[in-house]
């Protein structure tokens, strides 16, 4: 069984607004330990810094997008790992963006605006899919 207030969330937007609303909704799932991302350069910082149980990210941002976000940490030289559970959410949910991100690794794609509820089986199949990190391994019972 996964213990929510045991995870650990990325939440990488560069929109303010959108951090907040998403950062509320993960609270209301039960999920109490996020860590919020202004760019994509700032999730990189925070991705060699600890480890997360799933990531949570926009797709179009200055600087590093969610493309370069993900070509970074998918690489498995960039030291971060590699296989940390993306969710991306995307106001431009276009047939291309999808299959983009899909290629780049993004596990789950949520199209903005998403309920709680739909946030919540986001997480619950990239979890179920993914290996147990340090964070989550005791998250199990």
């Amino acid at each position: 069984m996964i213990i929510p207030g045991q995870l650990r969330a990325l939440v990488v937007d560069d929109n303010a607004y959108a951090r907040a609303i998403s950062g509320a909704s993960l609270k209301k799932l039960g999920i109490i330990d996020i860590t919020e991302a202004a760019n994509g350069a700032e999730a990189i910082l925070a991705l060699m810094t600890m480890p997360f149980d799933f990531m949570l990210m926009d797709w179009y941002m200055p600087e590093i997008s969610g493309a370069g976000l993900m070509s970074v940490l998918r690489d498995p030289r960039f030291g971060a790992p590699s296989d940390t559970p993306v969710i991306l959410m995307t106001g431009y949910a276009s047939r291309d963006t999808i299959v983009q991100a899909r290629q780049s690794g993004v596990n789950e794609v949520l199209v903005k605006p998403f309920s709680t509820a739909q946030l919540g089986v986001a997480v619950g199949q990239v979890l179920e899919h993914s290996r147990p990190s340090a964070s989550q391994s005791s998250a199990f019972l």
